[in-house]
């Protein structure tokens, strides 16, 4: 496993230096935010599509600052950051950056890189996705999108081409399932840190050498010993999203002896167990599938009960010890979901720890973090061994 991870580390890695030297050859850079885009329209507009999911360094959210108040979440601001800092290589290249509207925080990162002359294109997410107005709207928005793609790059888009990307996008989705099922042994033989960056990588390695990788490491991983001690407090994490880049809490939890088994994320993660029907109108199909028929994320309403039953189904599925709900500083929405989720919890008699993140993990803030983490991991085993 560790050979295969490294291989594919190295070539995500390597994908912004693809990316410049794509467009010195006169393609396309498309960048877009989140899960409600379907990069398949961009490669098959004949562009190259990159996800704007970096996060866990601090700098970067503060170097917005100077430009708007402190209190978007961290993952928002980092999007804007990195290219502030000059650290982000793709952005100063990018042809236009396709940004979902699903929430304030990237609403105002919108704005702010529309006021620093970099091309933005938005796509509203309205948050009644229970509503066919709502339905209506957001396919009209993908249209749009369709026909931006169509304009920024010259290329009529051809379904057959979409249809082939939405192909391998499931083929990745099926084996990511095939691997996350692999969590609910009694050992697992592969943790969150590690299956997190398989979704990372699986937004930046080209799709087939990603499904050529993923068979392989199913193949090592499917009769494998289990990488955890026996009988270790399983975890579930629940959250807005973790963010590529930002591995520290899994990290800390694996490393306290504790198993993240499962997970229910709503950006930062392929949408793995929702493929896009090949057959029929796309955008119908894309629209059924990650909007409509999905577990809502937690910015529609209502959903908490909703997303809940999904909770308690994970729990139960991946007999689950206790829960981290591991959300991003300021994210309000977040905060008062949290606060039914652990009443809920609490009923249940399932433990929960709450974290609220604004990537500060200096040396003087991860002492605090490591002690809550441990603290949480050893109450597990305690439960465990009284059970």
């Amino acid at each position: 496993m560790e050979a295969i991870m490294k291989e594919l580390a190295k070539q995500a890695k390597a994908r912004p230096v693809l990316l410049q030297k794509a467009k010195e050859e006169g393609k396309k850079v498309i960048e877009y935010t989140g899960n409600f885009i379907p990069e398949e329209y961009i490669r098959a507009a004949g562009a190259e599509p990159f996800l704007m999911c970096r996060g866990g360094d601090p700098e970067a959210p503060d170097a917005v600052l100077e430009y708007m108040l402190r209190f978007m979440n961290p993952l928002a601001r980092s999007m804007a950051g990195y290219w502030l800092m000059g650290m982000d290589v793709v952005t100063p290249i990018t042809d236009l950056i396709v940004m979902q509207q699903t929430d304030n925080h990237v609403g105002r990162i919108s704005e702010l890189l529309e006021f620093k002359g970099l091309p933005v294109f938005k796509v509203g997410v309205p948050p009644d996705w229970d509503k066919q107005l709502a339905v209506d709207y957001y396919k009209d928005q993908l249209k749009k999108f369709v026909a931006k793609m169509e304009e920024v790059t010259g290329n009529k888009i051809d379904e057959d081409e979409v249809r082939k990307n939405f192909a391998k996008t499931n083929a990745i989705n099926e084996r990511l399932r095939k691997i996350s099922e692999l969590r609910k042994k009694n050992n697992p033989p592969i943790g969150f840190s590690e299956f997190i960056k398989l979704n990372h990588y699986s937004f930046a390695v080209d799709n087939d050498v990603m499904i050529g990788k993923l068979d392989e490491l199913y193949d090592e991983l499917k009769d494998a010993p289990g990488k955890f001690m026996e009988d270790c407090p399983r975890i579930l994490l629940v959250g807005h999203a973790v963010a590529i880049g930002d591995y520290v809490v899994p990290k800390i939890l694996e490393d306290a002896g504790a198993a993240i088994v499962a997970d229910f994320l709503d950006e930062g993660i392929r949408t793995y167990n929702d493929d896009v029907a090949l057959e029929g109108n796309l955008i119908d199909n894309f629209v059924d599938a990650k909007y409509v028929n999905k577990v809502p994320i937690d910015i529609f309403q209502p959903a908490w009960e909703q997303r809940f039953e999904y909770i308690k189904k994970l729990i139960e599925e991946n007999r689950i010890d206790g829960v981290v709900w591991y959300q991003l500083a300021f994210d309000e929405i977040y905060d008062m979901e949290c606060s039914c989720v652990a009443k809920w919890l609490k009923e249940m008699d399932m433990p929960m720890l709450k974290l609220e993140s604004s990537y500060e993990y200096s040396r003087e803030s991860m002492g605090p973090l490591t002690t809550r983490l441990e603290s949480f991991v050893e109450a597990l085993k305690g439960g465990k061994k009284n059970a």
